[in-house]
């Protein structure tokens, strides 16, 4: 996930027309073990704070979109998973369910109370779909 994350930093930075050096403005790090600490800021507004530990990571990371808007997302990784968020408001958003686009069939809707109706009158199947006979 942090690969990924740098990774699209990297993607979304702004690309110089006459290929400007950029300048490493801060370059903090530590490491002990697996506990880690990353402070790493940028000319062009890229800033990478990064901490980890045992536990799991926790990150912020700060860039210039090319529409020039500033973009912010953190990172918690842990036993949990990943949760990205982000202030700026710059996260995608899920598409609408499917079947907000497209309306479930008149025949499964049918089925689907055919099933429940077997279902309430005691009737089972197994992981294949076929009925449990008793």
């Amino acid at each position: 996930a942090v690969f990924a994350t740098l990774l699209a930093l990297a993607a979304a930075a702004p690309r110089p027309d006459d290929l400007d050096v950029i300048e490493l403005l801060r370059n903090d790090r530590a490491q002990e073990g697996a506990n880690y600490n990353t402070h790493v800021e940028l000319d062009n507004g890229i800033i990478i704070s990064e901490t980890g530990t045992d536990e799991g990571v926790q990150g912020t990371y700060v860039f210039t979109a090319p529409n020039g808007e500033i973009v912010e997302m953190t990172l918690v990784a842990n036993e949990n998973g990943a949760v990205f968020e982000s202030p700026s408001g710059h996260l995608p958003v899920a598409p609408e369910p499917v079947q907000a686009i497209h309306p479930v069939p008149e025949h499964a809707l049918e089925a689907i109370e055919l099933a429940a109706q077997l279902r309430s009158s005691g009737v089972e199947w197994d992981e294949q779909g076929f009925v449990i006979e008793k």
